[in-house]
């Protein structure tokens, strides 16, 4: 064979290695028609009740065996429970909470096919419901054979940004684990809330009987009463020579005497430190 042959047909060679070593092979199982619509019913179940209840109840607005309403008029009367929805508070927030369950479900299983949380067969984690928090939803996933919680692991922030929140935990149940409960915070119920405190405000506008008959107050009153009124019931001390004087003054620290209305603080040696105290 020629020498440039053998090098065109290495080339080549070289070339198809590199073109296959890049892709990648996704199973997806078999799945049966009956199946594929039950998923599909589950998973669309509340945007398919609520659009067949608006297409009942345009029918009977508009049919001879109803009320018999021009389309215009009909839809006028379909429209009119939004404001009562938007009126009320807890009706409102019902709404406002399942609108976002919705949301939230079909965002987490968007984020699960991108981020390939699959096991082998090719099948997802299956959502088992998503309920409202007090902060956010709470999604609960049931792991598919194959799949854990740690397929899961450092990939809270991806699913809070796929479900447009603030944060997202990620725990599993202490009993089983293939239950996983996803927390989505969206909001923050302390965020608005002022916290008033009669500690963060002065006296100045209470009553006085009611700053008077304060308990703290009463006990700091108590204390700088008996502060500034010593015990005068010590013993005196005794006038004799220094040494005596320094034997029966060194049991104690201070002693305090009375002398023409004064208090006379003596030191362990007896020598009066009044003046410096």
């Amino acid at each position: 064979m020629p020498k440039s042959t053998r090098n065109r047909s290495a080339g080549r060679v070289r070339r198809g290695r590199g073109a296959t070593s890049t892709v990648e092979t996704i199973i997806r199982p078999s799945q049966s028609l009956p199946v594929i619509i039950a998923l599909c019913l589950w998973r669309w179940r509340w945007e398919i009740t609520i659009l067949t209840a608006l297409v009942v109840v345009y029918y009977h607005l508009t049919t001879p065996d109803g009320w018999e309403f021009a389309p215009v008029p009909a839809l006028l009367v379909m429209a009119a429970p939004v404001p009562v929805v938007l009126a009320v508070r807890p009706v409102r927030r019902f709404t406002r909470n399942r609108i976002w369950c919705v949301i939230t479900r079909h965002r987490i299983r968007a984020c699960l096919t991108e981020m390939r949380t699959l096991n082998y067969s090719g099948n997802l984690p299956f959502i088992i419901g998503c309920f409202s928090t007090k902060t956010g939803e709470a999604v609960y996933l049931w792991m598919r054979p194959g799949l854990s919680a740690e397929d899961l692991d450092n990939k809270s922030e991806t699913i809070a940004a796929a479900c447009w929140a603030r944060t997202a935990l990620i725990g599993r149940s202490e009993r089983n684990a293939s239950l996983i409960r996803v927390d989505i915070d969206r909001r923050d119920p302390l965020a608005k809330t002022n916290i008033t405190s009669p500690l963060l405000e002065d006296t100045d506008g209470m009553p006085e009987a009611s700053v008077n008959d304060d308990a703290l107050l009463a006990l700091i009153h108590q204390e700088d009463d008996a502060s500034s009124d010593p015990d005068t019931s010590d013993r005196p001390a005794k006038t004799g020579n220094a040494a005596e004087g320094r034997s029966k003054t060194s049991k104690t620290k201070t002693s305090a005497a009375v002398n023409d209305n004064q208090t006379v603080i003596l030191s362990h040696s007896g020598e009066d430190v009044s003046d410096y105290v």
